[in-house]
């Protein structure tokens, strides 16, 4: 065993060598390793572009229009003119923005041939910017605390285990990726937040970019945040009343800057009815996606695999939690463990969701998916269980305590155990809609005990029964990172990406916003889903043409022609006899207006069609009529909140800075200067 004490590292042996040697590195070096690891990591899809599959067509498909639009001048794309075949989405009214404008400024550097693989392969840099920013995120967190090795460690481990690699990364779930690389930025501005404009600033631009990237993960995030910042007050030197006054202003700052997304999301979020996505797709309800068991897949060699693993590490944990110590902290563990045990039982889970009555008896889950998060998120628990474990007691932070806490309760949340309460708040949970989120959490918690077990691992501290050399630790986090690649099959996605080289090709006539469920009326979702050429209840398509602001006169004799089509203005000429209706190949939405441009006082009210589209009645004459998708004030109050908030930001710091710099320097004297 090699034990390292406090102050100058124990040189003993070639690895005592190496590990001295490294504690030594400049935190530039240290860095790089991580961002070579994220390399190694994305090379299929630096290669191949992201992969074909969890989200990835769909984000494919939001990428190819927001980078079109985008680099034709449409700055903020709100409205996808040419998504749905054609028949436009307004899916940008609400969806993250901040991973499409990243990706979309990544265009003139990387220069990939225009071609229906372009945008796939502009997401797979993007992934791998993510997974390099999520890891350097994590190393500036930890190495306020911990030395060049255990920040590094747990930098790595941040972006290896199993839900960031087999569920964002790999899966594609593009905003919580993006999300998890705000996280750690976030918990390192906690570490020294002070009451003072330039540190409330930074977290508060630092919340901005997490909400354009997820805001339902700033939601599950923000009260670990909170946690944790309180339990690094004394390290911050600053009052408890400080340091909730300056995290609250951090978010008016965060909210501010991200005003011209969020304020547009907040009022028009009535006109998408999510409640509609899982009434379609019962796969997509909160019941179906709690982390659970089932006596059928056990048969599965796979499944097998990953629950004996999960078993093999949560033993191991619960070893080292009865020699720890004898607290409130172990019984805290021990019941955390024995939450994830008892699901291990095939049909409790089950049993529990129907008990909840969060659904129906006849409860029909898609695939595997349930086993498989059960068993890398009880694995990744063990592991931060180990890992606190591992602590002696006088080297236990508050900050330790506060990632322990957010860790247990995220795991308990993911699982059936939790199906009342979420039944109790059915607002937040139809927004939340996958428990599973809650895996984000999880990971960075357990990322930071990780490291605070490295960290002490190499110092030679008095201690009860914890683990003075990081080797049982780390073979384990090996353990569960690899168990995880296996479970989440990342081995086989990571060497087909290197073996085919062939990326996701966008296809018009197969592109289909399967969200459309949530934005067209109920009534009418059967029939526009069979203009997409699929059905509400499936996600098969069939190849039909592809229609680019066709219109046509339905009701009344004329004719009409396109003058003009941009992404949210259409200028039509007619000529009409009597009182007519034109219908336009666009999706209805109410925020779609007509005006008469030789009488601009005059407005026409469009109207949906028996499939969805747009209509729109029509006065006698010949007249240019023009057709905007009009956001009004929330997007135009939106832009002058986030352009506010942001020059408050700038005048703010330098007016802080410019103070600092004419206060008076002491002489080396003691006198005043």
């Amino acid at each position: 065993m090699i034990e390292i004490p406090t102050g100058k590292p124990r040189q003993s042996g070639v690895l005592g060598f190496s590990l001295s040697t490294f504690l030594r590195l400049s935190p530039s070096l240290s860095r790089l390793i991580v961002v070579l690891a994220a390399l190694v990591l994305s090379l299929p899809c630096l290669i191949s572009g992201i992969p074909v599959a969890g989200d990835g067509i769909t984000h494919a498909q939001y990428q190819q229009h927001f980078s079109d639009q985008f680099w034709a001048g449409d700055l903020y794309p709100r409205w996808l003119v040419d998504s749905n075949k054609g028949y436009g989405s307004p899916v940008f009214l609400v969806q993250y923005p901040l991973p499409y404008w990243v990706t979309a400024l990544i265009r003139p550097i990387v220069r990939f041939s225009p071609g229906p693989t372009r945008a796939a392969r502009e997401l797979g840099v993007f992934c791998f910017l993510a997974l390099a920013a999520a890891g350097l995120g994590a190393f500036a967190w930890l190495h306020n605390q911990f030395g060049p090795l255990a920040a590094t460690a747990g930098a790595i481990s941040y972006i290896t285990l199993p839900y960031m690699l087999g569920q964002e990364y790999l899966g594609v779930a593009l905003g919580m990726l993006s999300a998890s690389v705000w996280m750690p930025w976030a918990l390192a501005a906690c570490d020294s937040l002070r009451l003072t404009f330039r540190s409330v600033s930074l977290l508060g631009i630092v919340l901005a970019l997490l909400v354009m990237s997820n805001l339902i993960s700033l939601v599950l995030f923000f009260p670990l945040m909170i946690g944790y910042a309180i339990a690094s007050r004394e390290t911050s030197g600053i009052s408890l009343r400080e340091c909730v006054a300056s995290l609250f202003s951090a978010l008016a700052i965060g909210l501010g800057v991200a005003g011209a997304y969020l304020l547009p999301f907040i009022v028009y979020r009535r006109l998408f009815d999510i409640s509609a996505f899982a009434f379609f797709s019962p796969g997509m309800q909160l019941s179906h996606n709690f982390s659970f068991l089932r006596g059928a897949t056990l048969a599965r060699p796979i499944i097998d695999v990953a629950v004996s693993s999960a078993a093999i590490i949560t033993s191991i944990a619960v070893c080292y939690v009865w020699r720890a110590r004898k607290d409130a902290g172990r019984v805290y563990m021990l019941l955390i463990l024995a939450s994830g045990v008892t699901i291990l039982i095939p049909g409790l889970g089950l049993a529990l969701v129907r008990a909840s009555g969060l659904t129906a008896s006849n409860f029909v889950v898609r695939d595997d998916f349930p086993e498989r998060m059960l068993a890398v998120t009880l694995s990744t628990m063990a592991l931060g269980v180990l890992a606190y474990s591992s602590l002696p007691e006088k080297a236990i932070k508050w900050q330790d305590r506060a990632l322990m806490l957010a860790a247990g309760g995220s795991f308990v949340l993911m699982l059936p155990w939790s199906a009342l309460a979420w039944k109790a708040v059915p607002t937040l949970a139809t927004a939340i809609e996958f428990p599973h989120r809650f895996g984000a959490i999880l990971e960075i918690a357990v990322a930071g005990l990780f490291a605070a077990a490295i960290e002490s691992g190499l110092r030679r501290l008095p201690s009860r029964g914890g683990v003075r050399c990081p080797t049982i630790v780390t073979l384990v986090a090996l353990f569960v990172i690899t168990s995880g690649a296996l479970t989440w099959r990342t081995d086989w996605l990571w060497a087909q990406g290197l073996r085919s080289r062939r990326a996701y090709a966008f296809d018009e006539s197969r592109d289909v916003d399967f969200l459309y469920r949530t934005y067209v009326p109920r009534n009418k979702i059967t029939a526009f889903a069979e203009l997409l050429g699929t059905t509400p209840d499936t996600y098969s398509v069939e190849r039909t043409p592809v229609v680019h602001g066709d219109l046509k006169l339905v009701q009344g004799q004329g004719t009409v022609d396109v003058i003009s089509r941009r992404p949210r203005k259409v200028v039509v000429s007619y000529a009409a006899s009597e009182n007519s209706v034109m219908r336009i190949a666009q999706l209805y939405s109410p925020l779609w207006k007509g005006v008469l441009l030789d009488q601009p006082s005059y407005v026409l009210r469009p109207k949906s069609s028996d499939e969805g589209l747009l209509e729109v009645p029509l006065v006698p004459g010949h007249h240019e009529l023009q057709l905007v998708f009009e956001l009004g004030w929330p997007e135009r109050c939106g832009f002058i909140v986030t352009g506010v908030s942001l020059l408050v930001v700038i005048v703010g710091v330098v007016i802080e800075l410019c103070a600092i710099d004419r206060k008076p320097q002491k002489r080396l004297d003691g006198s005043g200067g």
